[in-house]
């Protein structure tokens, strides 16, 4: 008979013998095919590892055109009705409910009829990779001319990602001086000092700071007198309108924000509550 030391030496040995016994019959059944299958699921094992250590988690500003998400097709602007029910504060949450979008500003501006000229400023929380010097989110490239759709809980926001940054876009007011040659006369009276064009947060984006108004003149060739003379038309109107308008930086270059660059000779388009000032063009910069 035993003693009771062999006993309890044989019940403690008896998992690792079952353990043992369990190794001994996988390797029986395990073939040459399952073994590979095993050493590709631990090198893409490492490969999932050594990628994740490669990025780090981080915050960035995104500038988001809200058009066709195909850059070189400009397809048609969004209308009026688009994000109507984004706001600044909203946000994208992940499977944990932690936000990893956050809407930080809105531009929408009118451009006149059916449509609206719209940007959308976002904090983005983005994976960054080291080695690639690049962020990326939802494990696709965030770089600029890349599209992005995002899901917020009552809109979905779609574009092209035309900025990035680590600072906020920073906006500024320039006073131009612009020309609108034969405007209609029913134009010219709405034309007044004062009058003033908001986005949809309320922000001011263009001022009418002086108004000159006069009958409309026009160069034309005489056959009478071999040389160009220059006639007036009543039936029209020429305006010199100095402007304060809402501008941008970017690059090396000072843009209105429906994208005019500011410089002489540009035509620029404003629209206001009950007129629109469309291809007038820029005559002067004073400040």
């Amino acid at each position: 008979m035993l003693n009771k030391k062999t006993e309890l030496s044989m019940k403690k040995s008896t998992p690792m013998i079952r353990i043992i016994q369990k190794i001994k019959f996988l390797k029986r059944r395990l073939n040459f095919f399952d073994l590979v299958v095993f050493f590709i699921l631990f090198l893409v094992l490492i490969f999932l590892a050594y990628n994740r250590l490669q990025r780090q988690s981080t915050w960035v500003n995104v500038r988001l055109s809200v058009e066709n998400t195909d850059w070189w097709y400009k397809g048609s602007s969004p209308a009026y009705w688009y994000i109507n029910d984004l706001e600044v504060g909203d946000s994208v949450k992940n499977s944990l409910g932690n936000p990893i979008v956050e809407v930080i500003n809105i531009d929408n501006y009118d451009m006149g009829g059916y449509y609206r000229d719209i940007y959308v400023d976002l904090k983005v929380k983005v994976d960054f990779n080291k080695k690639k010097n690049q962020y990326s989110y939802e494990f696709k490239p965030l770089i600029v001319g890349s599209s992005l759709t995002l899901n917020f809980d009552k809109e979905q926001l779609k574009g092209l990602v035309v900025k990035i940054d680590e600072k906020e876009m920073e906006y500024f007011y320039k006073t131009i001086k612009v020309e609108k040659k034969f405007a209609y006369p029913n134009l010219a009276d709405q034309v007044v000092v004062g009058s003033k064009s908001y986005d949809s947060n309320g922000n001011l984006f263009a001022e009418i700071l002086d108004v000159k108004k006069q009958v409309a003149t026009n160069y034309e060739f005489s056959d009478l007198r071999g040389q160009n003379i220059l006639v007036r038309n009543p039936d029209y109107r020429d305006l010199e309108v100095v402007l304060k308008i809402k501008c941008f930086k970017d690059v090396d270059r000072e843009f209105y924000i429906n994208k005019t660059v500011i410089k002489i000779d540009s035509r620029i388009w404003v629209q206001f509550q009950n007129f629109a000032l469309e291809d007038a063009r820029i005559i002067e910069i004073i400040d």
